[in-house]
């Protein structure tokens, strides 16, 4: 062979060699390439799976609610036409009715095949541009209930085996599997608990106001003490056996709310007082109403609404009601009084809920506007010019000092209850270790007033 030949020869092989490598080269670099892009999609068809467990989660939540708003309201309307207008009687003994005719609904809605939940569940969930997320349909989820028919309890209510797909055109690209908690009816009835979420002040042993003008909205309790547990400053509000109870001293007060109860007296002490209103009317139990003249100021109130006092001034109704609420809020008194420390979210920099709360075995004093819950086994004192909105439950007393605006929150109570329960582990050991729902709990009530 000459060497002209030889060399072309050589040529060529070198050159296959460098087409191989080029080749080997591409391949492997489209095959990162490829990894590379399956693992950044599969990283978002995760995340878009997750996000849409708990969008599902939302809707059924969403949904479940609207159902029970719907039986409800439909229950009460009846009711309303056969037995009267107070939501007192509207409510009595009618747990039980409700219960079953929301769980009819739900079955209605749920209980079908598990093609049909899918179809349910569908609408529900997140859509996006180039692909979609479904709820697989075959077998599909199921519905399963557990509760005691008597009662209306719901044990367990949820929807299992929930397979959410994530596709991109007709192919499957992602799965993920849950289950759907269906919570319990968000409603309360009068003859099973207080409706202690519209209360403002709780005071175990009394509640003193004084100073110049304050208003309260939101029901009001105040319990008693014995006589060798009273302090010198009180002697100048008028109270007398029983002592404690809710007390004004040289105020003007507006007081509003559904219920003003006391298992003392009311006493009022040069101090000008309104119960009420003409388009809210409240009701009172209380032994009696002392007005007690205490020169130059002029003693006056006004009651707008029922008064039910044990004295016999009045005629009495419906006693059994209030000695009923007035058993469950003292039920709270033994879990009060056994706080053994201290928490305030206001000086945990790790707290991260929506509003504050102060669970204490110490006085609490307020200085400046407040928000959220107080709970402490011992006095609360709202200082002068101190605005309040929540719920204030103290052991042995309260003590408003003048130009407060003390109103209840429903919204307010029910959120720090509703992050306790949603929060699977806290922030911080205190938090987790001490929380609202601990002392509210024998007074559960999840409220939905539809007549008034």
């Amino acid at each position: 062979m000459n060497s002209q030949h030889k060399q072309a020869v050589v040529a060529l092989f070198l050159l296959g060699i460098t087409a191989m490598t080029v080749v080997f080269v591409y391949a492997e670099t489209v095959n990162i390439s490829k990894i590379l892009i399956e693992k950044r999609t599969g990283v978002r068809v995760e995340n878009q799976l997750d996000e849409a467990v708990k969008v599902l989660e939302e809707g059924v939540t969403a949904d479940c609610q609207r159902i029970s708003d719907d039986v409800y309201s439909l229950m009460l309307l009846k009711l309303k036409n056969e037995e009267g207008s107070t939501v007192e009687a509207l409510n009595t003994g009618k747990k039980a009715a409700f219960y079953k005719q929301y769980i009819e609904r739900l079955r209605s809605v749920y209980d079908v095949s598990g093609e049909g939940i899918a179809a349910v569940l569908d609408p529900m969930l997140p859509k996006e541009s180039g692909a979609s997320i479904r709820v697989a349909p075959d077998p599909g989820p199921e519905f399963f209930i557990d509760y005691n028919e008597a009662s209306g309890e719901i044990k367990q209510c949820v929807l299992r085996d929930v397979v959410l797909q994530y596709l991109i055109g007709e192919v499957v690209v992602g799965e993920k599997a849950c289950t759907i908690n269906i919570g319990n009816a968000d409603v309360a009835f009068s003859d099973e608990s207080v409706n202690f979420y519209d209360y403002s002040l709780v005071a175990m042993k009394g509640i003193y106001i004084t100073g110049a003008t304050s208003s309260f909205v939101g029901s009001m309790y105040a319990g008693t003490h014995e006589f060798e547990e009273g302090r010198e400053a009180e002697v100048i509000y008028g109270e007398k056996d029983p002592y404690g109870g809710i007390n004004f001293l040289t105020t003007q007060a507006a007081v509003f709310g559904d219920s003003i109860i006391t298992t003392g007296d009311i006493n009022i002490k040069g101090a000008f007082v309104v119960f009420g209103s003409e388009d809210d009317k409240i009701s009172i139990y209380a032994n009696t109403i002392n007005d007690i003249e205490n020169y130059p100021s002029k003693t006056e109130y006004t009651v707008n609404g029922d008064k039910f006092l044990r004295d016999g001034s009045t005629e009495f109704t419906n006693e059994e009601h209030y000695e009923e609420m007035i058993r469950l809020i003292n039920s709270t008194s033994g879990m009060v009084n056994g706080i053994s420390s201290y928490y305030s979210s206001i000086e945990d920099p790790s707290y991260t809920g929506s509003y504050a709360k102060i669970i204490s075995n110490e006085d609490v004093t307020l200085t400046s506007d407040f928000s959220g819950v107080i709970i402490t086994s011992k006095n609360v004192i709202i200082e002068d010019g101190c605005n309040v909105e929540g719920l204030i439950i103290a052991g042995d007393r309260i003590y408003v000092y003048g130009n407060n605006n003390i109103v209840s929150g429903r919204d307010i109570v029910h959120a720090l209850v509703d992050e306790e329960s949603k929060s699977v582990s806290a922030t911080s050991v205190s938090e987790n270790s001490i929380k609202v729902s601990d002392y509210i709990e024998a007074l559960p009530d999840r409220g939905i007033i539809i007549l008034q």
